[in-house]
């Protein structure tokens, strides 16, 4: 099984994280809409189009064919209900290339710990299946739930920096650095194509 195939089923204690597809667009615009999450993620704080999620998923499911890794959807692992998304993926910030660990948790399940959940899964894909030396997570400096969450997953700052026009922080997490609260993964093959089912 390839790495690819891993990493596009993973399950935690109480989360299952699938492969973004294109299937999962009503749940992503459930999400990306609601005005509490754009105030966490988008510049200008208000919800993105629907055409805007349309064409970032896209941008999401091109990753995961270029890369064998990407964006997750997140799902209550009992319920079987959506509550964020989140994972590994490529961006650019402060003049370099890196892989970011990033995440959006419904709001409904805020102060769960589900992002910090996500983010040791997702820190477990980078550095034992992807063998990547280093990751990075970065946010808007008032965001004190998501630095909590890098700080719990063991992402240390490193400095102030712009991004997009915007002060962000920068938190960074080398390879053989422990973190709080490891959550297991367990990785479980599902087929890449058609909705999985908890």
């Amino acid at each position: 099984m390839s790495v690819a195939e891993r990493l596009a089923h993973v399950e935690t204690e109480r989360l299952v994280c699938e492969r973004l597809r294109s299937e999962h667009a009503s749940e992503l615009i459930s999400l990306h809409r609601d005005p509490r999450v754009a105030r966490t993620l988008e510049l200008t704080g208000e919800p993105p189009s629907q055409a805007q999620i349309f064409e970032r998923l896209s941008a999401k499911i091109a990753h995961w064919e270029r890369y064998g890794f990407g964006l997750w959807l997140l799902r209550d692992r009992r319920s079987g209900a959506m509550v964020g998304r989140g994972g590994l993926q490529h961006t650019f910030v402060a003049g370099r290339a890196e892989i970011e660990v990033g995440w959006a948790i419904v709001p409904a399940r805020w102060g769960q710990g589900l992002a910090t959940e996500m983010a040791h899964a997702a820190v477990a894909a980078a550095f034992d299946e992807l063998a990547l030396r280093e990751i990075v997570a970065f946010t808007l400096p008032h965001n004190t739930a998501s630095r909590r969450v890098m700080e719990k997953a063991g992402f240390v700052f490193e400095r102030s920096i712009i991004h997009v026009g915007m002060q962000h922080v920068l938190y960074r997490r080398h390879v053989g650095e422990p973190g709080r609260e490891v959550a297991p993964m367990v990785t479980l093959s599902r087929p890449t194509s058609g909705r999985s089912h908890c």
